[in-house]
């Protein structure tokens, strides 16, 4: 046994030295992106409007189209009551911040599971190192608070579960339990995963007392999303016009599927296997136990709210995400009695971050939107008898803020808010079948009398015969992307059959967009019958 020890300990270094660089370098693609993300995009315009609202009405107003807790907009608030709120970067110096303090969260998570400091390997490369996670992390959106909650929250309820629980661990596990809650509403099934795991281990033990200190906190954080109820139940009528014309739960994304199935196995096997086989491979049961558990039953009330809801986005799999990541440390930790299973996953670590590490090295350099640069291109080609059109209304957020131009434009469909995203607007629309009817006519009087269109958005193809109007919803069964393609195919037939010219504006962009809002700007002029 004595003579494994140095090879032991160099391999300890090894992992330290790697998890070190690696933490470096990301400290490295946080600063890179925020040097390159540049203008606020619609999501991050519409927490900027939340936390700047005036009255606590408006507040709750926005909160039902601001799909989160109050927690976020307060730390903005503040942020900009500071003085940090005068510019676009200034605003991102925030979301750089959380986004590093993500980092050192998981850091001190693996302290605390590990009673020492060790090298928290797969946390950084599987979950850190991620595209999405940098990029979602550091926008002005409560990602990045989220997640460093719930890691934060996962090593203090480990504690409770393993160590005689002592007063500050108690009172700091249920704060951070209560600020992870108030930062994503779907932290609260993250918490339950990571509460019912710490129970269930500390009966096992027949640590009673640890138990009940666990149910307890978590009772705390569920408690306190009561006030958001009617938020709630009003933002629910909506989720159904939020669905994507491909959703992250489709048959395209069959592997979630997958993942999904695994994670009901696992529930069922885990124990079982690790009471049987557990001591034979020289793995903590009850370490192990607890990771699975508290990652199986996140992922299955995650998945299984995403899939019943349709609200859309893969962003939201990240806090289940990060707790898969740190639950993957336990079990990596378990193995490392043995060494040669021990170098494997220094290697497979390995492996990993060189498939990782180049695709976050692309996103870190994106621009987050070039809507803003369409904006000033249209008002720097138009004048005020001109008229432009953004060909998404959730876009439409983006282009209101940075628009300084004479022309008039309007969004399709045209909606009176573009301080966030009103779904009930896009909603009341739809009732209507020649919603569209005042905009058809406006690009038909604009280009008779000599004066130029501008269409800010993605051009469609040319259609054969002009499609006809859809229906009122909710006969598509609310879904919005459907009543959007039959718009923007009416427009685009009419300006491709009528329009004598047809030019694309460049916007001087040289850099790459983030495909979320990567808009084209398109000048139509003369008309012909």
């Amino acid at each position: 046994m004595k003579r494994f020890l140095p090879e032991k300990a160099a391999l300890a270094r090894c992992e330290f030295a790697a998890a070190t660089l690696l933490t470096l370098f990301l400290i490295f693609l946080h600063l890179r992106l925020l040097m390159h993300a540049g203008p606020l995009w619609r999501d991050e315009i519409n927490s900027l409007h939340v936390a700047n609202t005036q009255t606590v009405h408006d507040f709750e107003t926005a909160l039902v189209f601001n799909p989160f807790p109050a927690l976020f907009a307060a730390v903005l608030r503040i942020w900009i009551a500071l003085g940090f709120g005068n510019s676009d970067f200034h605003l991102r110096i925030l979301g750089f911040i959380i986004g590093l303090s993500l980092i050192g969260a998981i850091w001190l998570s693996c302290r605390w599971i590990d009673k020492r400091w060790s090298a928290p390997l797969w946390p950084l490369a599987m979950f850190a190192a991620r595209a999405m996670t940098i990029s979602d992390g550091d926008s002005l959106r409560p990602y990045g608070l989220g997640m460093m909650c719930v890691v934060l929250v996962f090593a203090l309820i480990w504690k409770l579960t393993f160590e005689t629980s002592r007063i500050g661990t108690v009172v700091l596990a249920a704060i951070v339990a209560l600020l992870s809650v108030q930062s994503l509403y779907l932290n609260g099934f993250v918490a339950f995963g990571i509460c019912l795991a710490g129970i269930v281990v500390a009966v096992k033990r027949r640590e009673f007392q640890s138990a009940a200190v666990i149910f307890s906190i978590g009772i705390v954080a569920a408690i306190s999303l009561l006030p958001y109820a009617g938020i709630i139940n009003s933002a629910r009528e909506l989720w159904p016009l939020q669905r994507e014309e491909r959703g992250i739960l489709d048959a395209s994304h069959s592997y979630l599927w997958l993942i999904f199935a695994a994670c009901a196995f696992a529930l069922i096997v885990v124990p079982w296997a690790t009471h049987r086989l557990g001591h034979s491979l020289g793995l903590s049961a009850d370490g192990i136990l607890f990771a699975f558990l508290a990652v199986a039953v996140a992922a299955i009330a995650t998945f299984a709210f995403l899939w019943t809801s349709g609200v859309p986005g893969s962003r939201h799999l990240l806090p289940m995400m990060a707790v898969a990541s740190v639950s993957l440390h336990i079990l990596s930790g378990a193995l490392r009695k043995n060494i040669g299973l021990r170098f494997l996953n220094l290697l497979a670590f390995l492996a990993v971050i060189t498939i990782v590490i180049p695709v976050a090295y692309r996103w870190s350099s994106l621009r987050r939107t070039d809507c803003d640069l369409a904006a000033v291109a249209v008002a720097q080609r138009s004048d005020k008898n001109d008229f432009a059109i953004v060909m998404r209304f959730t876009h439409a957020i983006t282009f209101a803020r940075y628009y300084q131009g004479a022309a008039t434009w309007k969004s399709v469909p045209d909606i009176s808010d573009h301080r966030q995203h009103r779904w009930d607007l896009a909603r009341d629309a739809m009732m209507h079948p020649d919603s569209i009817r005042e905009i058809l006519w406006r690009i038909e009087s604009t280009l008779k009398s000599g004066q130029k269109v501008f269409l800010v958005g993605r051009f469609p193809k040319a259609e054969s015969a002009p499609p006809a109007p859809l229906p009122p919803a909710p006969q598509s069964g609310w879904r919005l992307f459907v009543y959007q393609n039959n718009w923007d195919k009416q427009i685009a037939y009419l300006l491709r059959n009528h329009a004598v010219e047809t030019e694309r504006v460049a916007l001087g962009e040289k850099r790459p967009i983030d495909p979320r809002e990567h808009e084209e700007v398109f000048a139509f002029s003369g008309w012909h019958d």
